[in-house]
């Protein structure tokens, strides 16, 4: 049974409790009603992490938590209740059968944009023909006043009398026009729509299972001198109780087997996503950093198989470099996430859309930029040497040259003409840095 989780105004529940209709097998609905944005926000808080998926009444509510909530707003697959083209030129047929001077460029629309491709509207009517709007972009949706935005727009046109017709998807706007004797026109999605969004999400629900389900290995090796065997079971008993000390403050029962050197832990996917805070840093790294006097060597491997995951749990280990503890993850689709430790938690002074640019323009991984944003950030500079960023990326010096030789070939980095005192030899390049555009 897959448990879904609606949030919605009074006002949309009118159109939204056909939902209750819908012939949808092994599917139950939960829904929660809120008066303003910052009680959405506690109710999201409060109730979404208990269901598989969430479902807003309309564009609304949902951007307003990605805006707000945007971390806890990705943990569980979400959507919102949009009408179709169907939907809408289904109302403009009945509006025109009624009123036969119905015009379009006599309206305004407040939910057709770019994201929508204006509903096909830009492909069959002209342009002096067309329809007043709100916005080019769904994303004004956004904006904490969104209904006085909207209203206003509308309020504006009709007084300049502009406009005979108002459309709109906010059930609750003819409370702002209602002074001025404007009815608006409310489209909602029909019954049909209703099963396709609800469709795509449970897809959506399915697919996350089916990834929280895949097998993970983490592979603990810790270093010690050979031919020692007091200091190897010392070892082997400290980071034995270490986990077992993590397992008792994480609380998530990890199962653990002990070998020679190192041990093997076993667990499932949505529990590394705990314990690695989704992949940025490992809590496991932190705690035994802390607890152990020696370096330990952590591995995380994903498979569909417990073989699969040892496998590439033994290969994540590999990358394990430096003096100090550190833990990397290898998916089955061999895409290498690391170093999990206190330098992921840097804050990049880029944001992920302009990295993602960098990052196909380069073809370097986008965790890797995102890591390169934080140190350049944090030592307060653009020039830096492969020694510098080795050492502040945990990566070797040689996988530092490769990315920096990367950024030049791209024209994101430039080599400086620099001469470096004290060193002996050819002196190393130092690399000038520009993700934010490409250098000169």
């Amino acid at each position: 049974m897959y448990k879904i989780c609606i949030f919605s105004t009074k006002y949309s529940y009118v159109w939204m409790e056909k939902i209750k209709q819908l012939q949808l097998d092994n599917v139950s609905y939960t829904f929660y009603f809120y008066n303003s944005s910052i009680e959405l926000e506690a109710l999201f808080l409060e109730h979404a992490n208990k269901f598989d998926g969430i479902a807003f009444s309309g564009q609304i509510p949902y951007l307003h938590i990605q805006s707000k909530l945007p971390n806890e707003a990705n943990f569980v697959p979400r959507t919102f209740f949009d009408i179709s083209q169907r939907d809408f030129y289904y109302t403009l047929a009945e509006i025109q059968y009624k009123d036969p001077s119905f015009s379009l460029k006599e309206s305004i629309i407040d939910f057709i944009y770019n994201e929508n491709n204006y509903l096909d509207l830009k492909q069959w009517l002209p342009q002096e023909d067309f329809p007043y709007i709100l916005s080019d972009t769904i994303e004004i949706f956004g904006h904490p006043d969104t209904y006085d935005i909207v209203s206003n727009r509308h309020l504006s046109l009709w007084r300049e009398k502009k406009v005979r017709y108002s459309f709109t998807r906010l059930t609750n706007l003819h409370q702002h026009l209602k002074e001025d004797h404007i009815e608006p026109i409310l489209v909602v999605p029909t019954e049909y729509s209703m099963v396709i969004t609800l469709t795509k999400l449970i897809k959506e629900i399915e697919l996350v299972q089916l990834t929280n389900s895949q097998v993970v290995t983490g592979r603990l090796i810790f270093s010690t001198a050979q031919n020692d065997a007091h200091e190897i079971e010392y070892r082997q008993i400290a980071l034995y109780k270490a986990i077992l000390d993590f397992n008792r403050e994480l609380g998530i029962p990890l199962i653990t087997f002990k070998s020679a050197i190192h041990y093997e832990i076993i667990t499932n996917y949505i529990d590394l996503l705990t314990i690695t805070n989704n992949l940025k840093s490992c809590s496991l790294t932190d705690f035994l950093e802390k607890e152990l006097p020696f370096k330990v060597k952590i591995g995380w491997g994903i498979g569909k198989t417990l073989d699969e995951s040892r496998l590439q749990a033994e290969k994540a280990a590999t990358f394990c470099q430096g003096g100090f503890t550190q833990s990397y993850v290898l998916t089955k689709e061999n895409q290498v996430i690391g170093p999990l430790d206190g330098q992921s938690q840097m804050t990049p002074a880029m944001n992920d859309k302009e990295l993602n640019e960098v990052a196909e323009q380069t073809n370097l991984a986008l965790f890797q930029l995102q890591k390169i944003s934080a140190v350049l950030e944090k030592l307060k500079t653009d020039e830096v040497m492969a020694e510098d960023l080795a050492a502040h990326l945990s990566i070797s010096i040689r996988t530092a040259n490769r990315i920096l030789k990367r950024l030049q070939e791209t024209g994101y980095a430039t080599v400086l003409e620099k001469k470096l005192l004290h060193v002996k030899g050819r002196p190393p390049k130092v690399y000038k840095i520009s993700l934010h555009k490409t250098v000169e």
